[in-house]
């Protein structure tokens, strides 16, 4: 039971952050040429898996930048200045954001899009 509410939770997630993802993508289309758009959806899903990571790993709430913001702050940019030394970081952020452009890209409904972009 718990595995169901869990993966439920989890689902319901990934489900409504690749909408909204969707819909900043259209947005952003009728702004923008399509490879930038694609070039910011996927920036976005690799901060995005960053940003899982520091809530995940480090126990960072959203909160905390208002709370701690230095310490925050200081904990991003040790990651970001010495990555060397924080690699753990920098392989699970990796992997999410493999696991997150995965499964956006095969959802998504760019076939069309990129259809369309071909005429921009």
């Amino acid at each position: 039971f718990d595995l169901i509410l869990v993966l439920c939770y989890a689902w319901t997630a990934l489900l409504l952050g690749i909408i909204s993802l969707k819909n900043i993508e259209n947005i952003l289309r009728s702004h923008f040429k399509c490879i930038i758009v694609n070039i910011m959806v996927f920036s976005f899903l690799v901060l995005t898996s960053f940003g899982v990571y520091i809530g995940r790993y480090l126990r960072w709430n959203s909160w905390d930048i208002i709370r701690y913001p230095n310490q925050l702050i200081n904990d991003i940019f040790v990651r970001i200045l010495n990555p060397m030394e924080h690699l753990h970081t920098w392989f699970l952020t990796f992997v999410f954001a493999v696991f997150l452009n995965m499964v956006y890209w095969s959802v998504s409904d760019n076939f069309k899009s990129n259809a369309a972009c071909k005429h921009q």
